[in-house]
């Protein structure tokens, strides 16, 4: 019985001093001013799954995060953007400029651009714990993805490039959720250098076969399509600013 009331007694110590501490470090958070900060930087999109089986590639792009902090707490809320290139061609092209008196189809040579991108828009709710140089956070994210092709042709008229019929040929939009983590070390007063991973769910979307776009003889284009899952990794280097 005594060795009982024995470990009951360490057991309440033991309470005391967590709570103790507990309240200490919760209140540390109370006496620092957290204010907004805003980030951006390179990334690069690693496919995983269905994606990577359907996508041949690692798209690139930039991206961007703002937050601000629920008051003097160390949760955030935000929201973020990121623009990834899944890839650009040009091809060498005849192009139909127009038909003549006696009905004859007029070509000039020119070139088409491919552009196939996604745009990612995203809310962002943020626990970083630390305030000081080195600050380790995480993110719970969700938003939205749009996949998107556009095409334009450029003519040679004698000497001269002219940019004519620019065109979006596909837009698809899925879901897309996840978390990241992520860190920031200062390098100067409130500006730090920032490593962030990101695993992203995403859902179901079609997107251009950008191999299998071809320019016909009216002008028209024709495309295939994919479908596919969109979950991905993502790496980013970037900078951050607090304000």
């Amino acid at each position: 019985m005594e060795q009982m009331f024995k470990a009951m007694k360490n057991i309440l110590h033991f309470t005391t001093l967590f709570a103790l501490a507990l309240f200490s470090y919760m209140n540390s958070f109370a006496q620092q001013y957290r204010g907004p900060s805003l980030a951006f930087g390179v990334q690069v999109v690693q496919p995983v799954g269905e994606f990577a089986k359907q996508f041949d590639g690692y798209p690139a792009g930039v991206s961007g995060t703002f937050s601000a902090p629920i008051g003097r707490s160390p949760f955030e809320l935000g929201f973020g953007y990121a623009w990834n290139n899944m890839g650009s061609q040009n091809k060498d092209i005849s192009a139909l400029v127009y038909t003549d008196s006696l009905g004859y189809d007029i070509y000039e040579p020119g070139t088409m651009r491919i552009r196939s991108t996604i745009n990612r828009y995203q809310v962002i709710a943020r626990f970083r714990p630390f305030n000081g140089r080195i600050q380790p956070y995480v993110d719970a994210m969700s938003g939205v993805e749009a996949y998107k092709t556009k095409t334009d042709i450029t003519l040679d008229n004698s000497g001269y490039s002219e940019a004519s019929n620019s065109v979006r040929q596909h837009l698809d939009m899925t879901y897309s959720f996840g978390w990241a983590a992520g860190l920031r070390i200062a390098i100067a007063d409130n500006i730090f250098i920032e490593g962030r991973f990101e695993n992203l769910t995403g859902g179901t979307a079609n997107y251009v076969d950008k191999d299998s776009i071809e320019l016909q003889d009216n002008n028209d284009i024709t495309f295939e399509t994919k479908e596919s899952a969109t979950s991905k990794y993502t790496y980013q280097m970037g900078l951050a600013f607090r304000f």
